[in-house]
């Protein structure tokens, strides 16, 4: 009887983890649809399941501007987007680059990263330029 209450209890505890995931990913998209009224939107991920991941929804106007920016940034289903106005005013191109900093702003480098992954989706065209060249296999024979 011991083993069953157990068990029923870490179900009952994943259910609700999975409840509060489905009401964060709701939240932050809907933050994301209000987003889409700044202009174009694109969104990086960065970091690891076990040290946190964070997210990065990017807002591009014609000029190639950054005209909003949201992140969700930590390990638990408790996080909230928040803005990040240090981004907002800067290109995309250069978030798109291969060592896009924010000067004397101290953002962590997992937004940094998210926000160099969205400015990418941005910019099809920065991503083939920016990839390492793969060496290809020897192939059988040849």
């Amino acid at each position: 009887m011991g083993i069953a209450v157990l068990f029923l209890a870490l179900g009952l505890v994943w259910l609700a983890q999975l409840g509060l995931a489905c009401l964060q990913a709701r939240r932050f998209m809907a933050r994301v649809r209000l987003l889409r009224r700044s202009g174009t939107v694109a969104i990086g991920v960065a970091g690891t399941r076990v040290r946190g991941r964070a997210y990065v929804a990017l807002a591009s106007g014609p000029d190639g501007l950054v005209t909003g920016a949201l992140t969700l940034r930590g390990a638990t289903v408790f996080a909230n987007a928040r803005t990040v106005p240090a981004l907002v005013g800067r290109t995309t191109t250069e978030l798109a680059g291969t060592t896009a900093t924010v000067a004397g702003k101290d953002l962590p480098a997992r937004v940094l990263e998210a926000a160099h992954e969205a400015a990418l989706h941005l910019h099809p065209q920065l991503r083939r330029e920016s990839a390492v060249p793969r060496q290809r296999s020897k192939e059988a024979g040849t």
